[in-house]
């Protein structure tokens, strides 16, 4: 049976079989953007335990590009709280950075929200300024307002220090700014430095984002006249020219575009400049290089987040975007809307030399095609084409999953929502693949529907459910009358991973379905062991015995090949295990008979005397309740 697993492996190996396991590599998320701010020295000062190799261990390994495997191997390290709290604090530092290096906001917050009691005080701050600090890069930040306020009001002189509330009231403007506050910003980084005078670029840079904020670029502009040979400041020198109108948008696109070729330029600073282009673009009237700028903006994705305050693009303004270039192309042709075939026709005309013109058309038409079946052809190439670009499966994600056109994922069209599960898949995330595929019931066009459905089912047993997955291969074999032997061992597989996910019961079902279209004795012996694995698996031992059995003696009873001798060896397991030792050293005595290995005799010998012993103790154990008993009625008479 070609692709499925066999019971039995040749050489001096042992009776046991080899254990196959479906195995997905999640994406690794690049770091998140950082605090321009430094560590403050109170931070640095926390005593905390020396790094043992452990310690090292789990940092080499976030290190190499693994932060998920660092992070299981942490948590089965990391001690529990207790009166000593030193290396469980230790350790939970390291996962903080760890995830904060993975950009995973979220699990910092969850983390740090419920201390253990009795942490120093230190370690509190340390671990609430963090957790504030998660809130603001996770989109929370008037949450974030709110936990720093209570740090500088609330948190006794003694106990803080200078450089922890200098950070906080720093983190209070990086705050207002996430949030939308510009004003409050600017009031309030009046005040902050006026008690902490400025110390170097970072200070000016963050006056000039809170001045481009609140709409004031003339004064950003000064406070970076300077500084323009930094590639930061020269982006915010630049925006700030766009804005205050002294310099005209075409001029400034182009010089973005430019800085963009600069061997200071790294992609962080290059997303920083392509909004700057799109904002330029779009005053200038540049539809085509606006589409363009947006596209690395919304495609960058929240691994390079746009500076708080700055921009307020979003996957929409991207839609919106597509849809003013497409409308001016279609003018220039003289097209109408609701007449899909010349746009169609230049869309795929123009698509390799001109692809942002492509998918613009195809974008328009995807709302506003003239028939169903014309928006989701559009939709289909439109996801087609983006996803040869540059990071484009998150491109495409973020503008269907993350837009105010798509309430839920059954309006995404069909040929998208296509796409974009195999895009989750990919990207390792199992349950957004099975929440899309479970909005759709049949294969796309030019897809094989036996093996679409097939995929489709094991997405489901992979993302968790594995009812839904079990349904749709029961589904698959009620509406396939025929099936070659190829879809049939690939069909094994799928119910294997159900057996993977301990959905035993459901596996064992279709096993039993398949059964009567085995299309020969190898394939049906091989069903019955696998029927078999399920039982033992359910601790239904005497089934168990009875199916690895009737493996073995498919199709000549008494067979002693391998399969069967490995067959009959599992099936002496079961029956000891059920309690049925003397079956089982029955079974036993009959495979030493006939085994020549050494390795393989010996193991044999070693299960004979185990189950020596287990009937021997049964039967000392058996005497005893039976004088017990006796002695119990003697004293009654």
């Amino acid at each position: 049976m070609s692709g499925a697993r066999r019971p039995f492996v040749t050489g001096r190996l042992p009776w046991s079989l080899p254990v196959f396991v479906c195995l997905f590599l999640l994406a690794v998320v690049p770091a998140g953007a950082a605090t321009s701010d430094a560590t403050p020295a109170t931070e640095a000062a926390t005593p905390s335990a020396p790094e043992d190799p452990a310690m090292a261990e789990v940092r080499q390994l976030a290190e190499s590009g693994t932060p998920q495997l660092a992070l299981s191997t942490l948590e089965r390290r990391q001690p529990p709280p207790g009166e000593d709290n030193t290396a469980w604090m230790a350790w939970e530092r390291l996962r903080i950075t760890i995830l904060r290096n993975s950009g995973r906001w979220s699990d910092i917050v969850a983390r740090l929200a419920k201390l253990p009691a009795g942490l120093p005080q230190d370690f509190v701050i340390w671990a609430r300024t963090a957790r504030a600090e998660a809130l603001i890069r996770g989109g929370r930040a008037r949450e974030a307002i709110a936990q720093l306020q209570t740090l500088v009001w609330e948190t006794p002189l003694e106990v803080s220090s200078p450089d922890w509330l200098r950070r906080w009231r720093r983190l209070i403007l990086e705050a207002y700014l996430a949030a939308g506050l510009a004003e409050d910003a600017r009031l309030a980084s009046l005040r902050h430095f006026r008690d902490y005078p400025e110390s170097g670029l970072e200070d000016r840079l963050l006056r000039a984002r809170i001045a481009l904020a609140a709409n004031r670029p003339e004064e950003a502009m000064e406070r970076l006249a300077e500084d323009t040979r930094d590639p930061r400041a020269g982006m915010l020198y630049l925006l700030a020219q766009l804005r205050s109108g002294q310099r005209p948008a075409r001029k400034v696109m182009q010089a973005g575009l430019r800085q963009m070729r600069g061997k200071w330029a790294d992609e962080k600073l290059k997303v920083y400049l392509w909004a700057v282009v799109a904002e330029a673009a779009r005053q200038a009237g540049d539809r085509a290089t606006a589409a363009l700028a947006l596209e690395n903006v919304i495609a960058a994705g929240r691994e390079t987040p746009l500076p708080e305050g700055l921009f307020d693009f979003t996957p929409d303004s991207l839609w919106q975007a597509y849809r003013d270039y497409a409308v001016y192309v279609g003018n220039r042709h003289q097209f109408l809307i609701g007449e899909d075939g010349p746009w169609f026709e230049t869309a795929e005309k123009v698509a390799a030399k001109l692809p942002v013109q492509s998918r613009a058309i195809y974008a328009l038409l995807l709302f506003e095609g003239q028939n169903e079946a014309n928006r989701n052809r559009a939709a289909l190439q439109f996801v087609v084409s983006a996803r040869e670009r540059p990071r484009g499966g998150v491109l495409l994600q973020r503008l269907f999953l993350e837009s105010k056109h798509f309430a839920d994922y059954r309006t995404i069209p069909p040929g998208a929502r296509y796409v974009l599960a195999d895009v989750a898949l990919r990207r390792g995330d199992i349950r957004q693949a099975s929440a899309l595929m479970a909005t759709l019931d049949a294969p796309p066009e030019g897809t094989d529907p036996f093996f679409w459905h097939l995929r489709r089912a094991r997405i489901f047993i992979l993302g968790g459910d594995a009812h839904r997955g079990a349904e749709a291969l029961s589904r698959l074999l009620d509406e396939s009358p025929e099936l070659a032997r190829e879809q049939l061992d690939r069909l094994l597989q799928v119910v294997f991973d159900l057996q993977t996910v301990k959905a035993n019961e459901a596996a064992y079902a279709l096993f039993e379905k398949i059964l009567p279209r085995a299309p020969d004795d190898t394939f049906r012996r091989e069903l019955y062991y696998w029927m078999a694995e399920s039982r033992k698996a359910q601790k239904r031992y005497a089934e168990a015995a009875r199916l690895y059995i009737k493996s073995a003696n498919t199709p000549e009873p008494g067979a002693m090949d391998p399969w069967a001798q490995t067959a009959r060896y599992h099936a002496a397991e079961a029956l000891a295990d059920a309690g049925m030792t003397s079956d089982a050293r029955i079974l036993l005595t009959r495979l030493l008979k006939v085994t020549k290995d050494p390795g393989r005799r010996a193991l044999l010998q070693r299960q004979l005397q185990k189950l020596l012993l287990i009937e021997n103790r049964n039967r000392a154990e058996g005497r005893v309740a039976r004088a017990e008993e006796n002695r119990v009625r003697g004293s009654d008479l």
